[in-house]
């Protein structure tokens, strides 16, 4: 929860530096930085826990895979950043702060698509699961394409990473309904009949 609100206090906060203060897409470290890195470790620190409480489901074979294949994502936009020139007009904070997105989005895709593929035949947790961290995916990908564009001058195209954040935030929010519905709702229940 405290990772969600940290995201959407980051959203806030850039909203209104679009509409109060009329600051379009700076290269400069911010707030909103803050609270979306806030957001990643409240989210990550859900995950390790959650991974700690199925780790005797987990196989090896997953974790090294799902391991491999995201540090090979993650290496391929920081290359794809470093060889920009980006490098050239921004500060080592703010290139520092760039870099990191995709290296944060590692500590997010791992332990999900883990969750998920752990998870897969519990009907009731792999549905939220299969949101969440496609979820997760979807923002991956935004997180990518987003920094490409910024990095490269192309401001004029990031309003279509902006949809994918949206549709990040609406695949979440189906996750945390059946989460609701069928998990806790369950437990809430059964605590009422044991009274």
């Amino acid at each position: 929860m405290l990772g969600l609100i940290s995201w959407f206090s980051a959203d806030l906060t850039l909203m209104y530096y679009y509409y109060g203060l009329g600051i379009e897409e700076q290269k400069l470290v911010s707030l909103t930085d803050g609270f979306w890195f806030a957001g990643y470790v409240f989210l990550a620190l859900h995950l390790f826990t959650v991974l700690r409480s199925i780790r005797s489901t987990i196989k090896l074979s997953i974790v090294v895979l799902v391991s491999f294949v995201t540090v090979l994502f993650v290496i391929y936009n920081v290359f794809s950043l470093l060889s920009s020139e980006f490098l050239i007009d921004v500060d080592f904070a703010a290139f520092v702060v760039t870099i990191t997105y995709p290296i944060l989005d590692l500590m997010l895709i791992i332990p999900s698509a883990i969750i998920l593929v752990s998870l897969r035949r519990d009907y009731e947790h792999s549905i939220p699961w299969l949101l969440s961290s496609l979820s997760l995916l979807v923002n991956a990908i935004a997180d990518d394409g987003y920094v490409n564009d910024f990095v490269n001058g192309n401001s004029h195209d990031l309003w279509i990473w902006d949809l994918f954040y949206v549709t990040d935030f609406i695949i979440m929010a189906g996750a945390l309904l059946w989460y609701n519905k069928f998990h806790i709702s369950n437990e809430i229940r059964k605590v009422r009949i044991n009274q």
